[in-house]
């Protein structure tokens, strides 16, 4: 059992680290990809989509941090959001091709937003948010 909950630790700060040098490589990137949808592609929804999924995978992470839910997935969403901001920094300062914008920040922002909420929620309706 101790193998199982070392290898699922590993595996959850495996999956939060990818997602975030994804987010970084995407984000630094003098021409990213684009998809060709007309909801997908429109800049602010990525950016909300992509920092909720990193909020859930750092509160997947930091499951381990003996901390009541609240606190843990305000952590997570903090993290997301502070990744966020440094990113818009560094695209504003280190790129020639990206520019910060404060929209994409408070797209970043609202989509940890939603799943920090999501998940306070959840845990007062089931206790589920607070476990690994």
């Amino acid at each position: 059992m101790e193998r199982f909950r070392s290898r699922l630790f590993l595996l959850r700060w495996l999956l939060f680290i990818v997602w975030g040098v994804l987010v970084l490589w995407l984000s630094l990137m003098s021409d990213p990809p684009a998809i060709d949808d007309d909801l997908l592609g429109w800049d602010k929804f990525e950016h909300g989509a992509a920092y909720s999924l990193l909020t859930i995978l750092a509160g997947w992470a930091f499951c381990n941090f003996r901390l009541s839910a609240k606190l843990r997935w305000s952590m997570a969403a903090s993290v997301a959001v502070g990744i966020g901001a440094l990113l818009e920094v560094l695209q504003g300062s280190f790129t020639r091709t990206r520019t910060a914008e404060w929209g994409d920040l408070l797209a970043d922002a609202i989509g940890a937003g939603i799943i920090l909420l999501l998940a306070i929620v959840l845990e007062k309706k089931f206790g589920a948010a607070n476990r690994g």
